[in-house]
């Protein structure tokens, strides 16, 4: 038996984010003509054409990014804020900070969609590249977070001036216009989230059990959306307000809120002053929970759906019997994952199968459980070993730095050095160099983003 005592910062979101961040880059780099399986790509857009079909049911290991990275974002929500209010910030002044955030990732989510667009430049590939890396920089200046105030400040500044410098370059010298409406639809999502998510946090802080309810209800309205629309014709389409209102964002709210409770649990363990006892039991426990969230890979995919609900019902069984008579915040978040993982499959045939687009009630539920399932797992491993996992936790404690130093840093060098070009060339009907070329990047982007969150050089998320 191990006694763990809690820290001031909860490792297992950090390796949890990270992990998520990795597999987001992994999954966009690996050879799509390098003939890997179809289980190596988003279940609803397969090889060997990748033409997206709403009408396959499944997921994959790549259609887990989303739903985990929002899900450790919903956990962030009462670490961050709970601490500022403990310090003496006013509800009132938290309350603003968040629609500063959104307002700072919508205007990112609307830089980085125009960004994308740099390539349709009629100038030479090379200086697209060199003014993605200039755009990088730029992007740094304005949302990286300087210890000394007014430093950070002037920083940011001069970062977004550059920035309008930029977008006027763009449109005289390479002749790309920029589009308001044009955004990375990923942060968008994030920025509603954050927002909405934040103010349920706020008004539910004193009562997980208010905060399910609320869960509840936007899966009911999830849940009448999908199956009688009609139900919801009255209400009216805002369409003016969608970067603040959209309900195909918002619906997103039942993964985030999930992580929210799963992140109070967590902060309520870390401050007490009391250790946790593991023992073998509960290391067999996290090892169960991770096996249950990688049946749901096999199950759901292969469409195997009620072998799969026995055999997860049975994991969950054997996971109550190891630790029900020695409950912690770990086996407590176990608990909810295994309930939110079976309630998810058992809307899989009601759902005419479990989708990530278009998303549905199963895909919300079961992606939540196996999460948190994957976070019970991580936290067994942290209670008992007190592993950092520096790697992976550099990663996640600078998710948009992370996000970005792909497309606009590490990617254009490797293009202006041939790196790229002739990863491109060998992975072409190689899984082999398909799966290097994927890693390969991968890694790069851990070890730049690892460079930074060392320096203590963090993006605003």
């Amino acid at each position: 038996m191990t006694a763990h005592t809690p820290s001031k910062r909860i490792a297992t979101i950090d390796i949890l984010r990270g992990i998520t961040i990795f597999a987001m880059i992994l999954c966009a780099n690996i050879g799509y003509n390098s003939d890997l399986p179809a289980w190596m790509f988003h279940c609803q857009t397969p090889p060997p054409t990748y033409a997206f079909n709403p009408d396959v049911p499944g997921i994959t290991w790549v259609d887990l990014v989303f739903p985990f990275f929002l899900f450790t974002m919903g956990a962030a929500f009462p670490l961050a804020m709970r601490k500022r209010l403990d310090n003496g910030v006013s509800r009132w002044e938290v309350t603003g900070s968040l629609f500063r955030r959104w307002l700072t990732l919508t205007i990112f989510a609307i830089v980085l969609g125009n960004a994308y667009a740099n390539g349709m430049s009629t100038r030479p590939a090379w200086m697209i590249q060199i003014f993605n890396i200039l755009l990088w920089g730029v992007m740094f200046m304005s949302l990286v977070r300087i210890p000394d105030e007014k430093k950070g400040k002037l920083v940011n500044n001069i970062g977004m001036f550059l920035l309008i410098v930029m977008a006027y370059v763009r449109i005289d010298f390479f002749g790309v216009p920029l589009n308001r409406w044009s955004s990375d639809i990923i942060i968008m999502i994030l920025a509603n989230i954050a927002i909405w998510g934040g103010l349920i946090w706020m008004f539910t802080k004193d009562s997980l059990k208010l905060r399910w309810l609320v869960l509840f209800f936007i899966a009911g309205i999830k849940a009448v959306s999908s199956y009688a629309p009609e139900a919801l014709a009255w209400v009216p389409q805002m369409s003016f307000i969608g970067w603040f209102f959209n309900w195909a964002y918002l619906q997103y709210l039942v993964i985030a809120l999930a992580g929210s409770i799963v992140g109070d649990m967590l902060l309520t363990q870390s401050r007490k002053n009391e250790t946790v006892d593991i023992d073998n039991n509960h290391i067999a426990a996290g090892i169960i929970a991770l096996v249950a969230a990688l049946v749901q890979l096999w199950g759901l995919f292969t469409r195997n759906v009620l072998t799969d609900f026995i055999i997860s019902g049975a994991l969950g069984v054997f996971f109550v019997a190891l630790t029900i008579k020695r409950r912690n915040v770990m086996t407590d978040i176990g608990y909810i994952g295994f309930a939110l993982m079976l309630v998810g499959i058992v809307f899989d045939p009601i759902d005419g199968g479990i989708t990530k687009d278009h998303c549905n009630l199963s895909y919300m539920l079961t992606t939540s459980g196996m999460t948190a399932l994957t976070g019970a797992f991580i936290l067994a491993l942290e209670f008992r070993w007190h592993i950092k996992g520096r790697g992976l936790s550099g990663s996640g404690q600078n998710p948009m730095l992370a996000y970005t130093v792909t497309n606009f840093l590490t990617g254009p060098i490797l293009a202006l050095c041939g790196i790229l070009p002739w990863l491109d060339r060998i992975s072409v009907g190689s899984p082999f160099w398909g799966m290097f070329r994927g890693l390969f990047i991968t890694l790069l982007m851990v070890a730049v983003t690892c460079f930074f969150t060392k320096k203590k050089l963090f993006w605003r998320s």
